[in-house]
């Protein structure tokens, strides 16, 4: 009796009827055992050291802070051989503070290292670290809470075969230095640090709050850019993390300035009023609105007893200050005024570029 694998997943009532078609498919079926043989000797190899050093690394970071809003922080940093040594190429993402004052910003920098890729990664190679010491290290505190660190995913080809090598930075890997930090991750903490010296700060030297004007930012037009705004990368980043789409936000055109306009005033307009500033820590939270305020002017035509009838209280004392210094002409010397300012963020309707 012949008997064949269930493996196979043959028809054995057509086994003798159609033996052209069974032959075929042991064919087919064994071309697919050889690749996935093939694929798994490739990924044994390279992780057995038997391969060179890389020509070209991408890591993909995403640095987290428990203060902000913004609270993430995105960096690509491309290295690749070039003739005159290394090119370090490095896209940071940083989304909006969740206000009108930080807008999305996309920057770039760029150097040339003469130096080897050996020297860069301290003589280790990254095709040599195995999977099983990868998984092991990221599950070493599976409980842990962290509020802040370093989520770090390489991508690295190995004899022909891409590998992503993910190795997260714990907030107790950077803080405390009597945490035992595993060999990889102390290695990552390492490489990532020669290259923040070589590609100027990241993030932990941004503002945590920008307590200025809005500053816009153009979107630089280069390849790497590009690359990242279409999605490219996104993967290594994590899909949630949405990094290209807060590219194309960075690029779209920027939003007006806030503005405070004198909405009406009563009895008569004052001479040259003096404009409230916006106060910072308001845009910062958002607020806008109308203040109302009422005042008696003075038989020299000054502005007293003021007093604010309503409107968001991050916004009086600017009011107050202002209106205070206020002078009438002497047709309204002796009476009692009213003024109503607005204030306005203009960041709920985006301009069309």
């Amino acid at each position: 009796m012949v008997t064949v694998p269930l493996c196979w997943g043959l028809d054995f009532s057509a086994l003798f009827a159609d033996p052209m078609r069974i032959i075929a498919a042991m064919i087919l079926r064994s071309f697919q055992i050889a690749a996935i043989v093939l694929l798994l000797c490739g990924i044994s190899e390279a992780q057995s050291g038997n391969v060179g050093m890389p020509d070209s690394i991408v890591i993909a970071r995403n640095t987290f802070w428990d203060f902000g809003p913004p609270f993430d922080y995105y960096d690509l940093i491309q290295i690749k051989n070039d003739a005159q040594g290394l090119a370090l190429d490095q896209v940071l993402v940083t989304p909006s503070g969740g206000s009108c004052m930080q807008p999305a910003i996309v920057e770039e920098r760029a150097v040339i290292l003469h130096k080897t890729m050996a020297d860069v990664l301290q003589g280790r190679n990254p095709c040599s670290i195995p999977e099983k010491e990868l998984h092991r290290e990221l599950r070493r505190c599976k409980k842990c809470l962290s509020n802040s660190g370093v989520n770090v995913t390489m991508q690295v080809s190995c004899g022909g075969t891409d590998r992503k090598l993910r190795m997260d930075i714990l907030d107790r890997d950077i803080y405390d230095r009597r945490t035992q930090t595993p060999a990889n991750t102390s290695w990552t903490m390492s490489l990532l640090s020669h290259l923040n010296d070589a590609l100027g700060p990241g993030s932990e030297d941004k503002p945590i709050f920008n307590m200025g004007p809005a500053e816009h930012h153009e979107v630089p037009d280069t390849a790497l850019v590009r690359e990242v705004g279409y999605g490219k990368f996104d993967q290594l980043f994590g899909l949630q993390a949405g990094v290209s789409q807060i590219v194309h936000e960075a690029g779209q055109a920027p939003l007006p300035p806030p503005s405070v306009a004198i909405e009406s005033v009563t009895p008569v307009v004052p001479i040259s009023p003096k404009i409230p500033v916006y106060p910072p820590i308001a845009q910062l939270a958002n607020v806008e609105g109308l203040v109302n305020v009422r005042f008696d002017i003075t038989s020299e035509g000054n502005v007293q007893n003021l007093v604010v009838l309503d409107g968001p209280k991050m916004l009086e004392r600017a009011v107050a200050d202002s209106v205070s210094t206020w002078t009438f002409p002497q047709s309204a010397w002796g009476g009692k005024g009213q003024a109503a300012i607005r204030f306005n963020l203009n960041c709920m309707a985006r301009p069309s570029k």
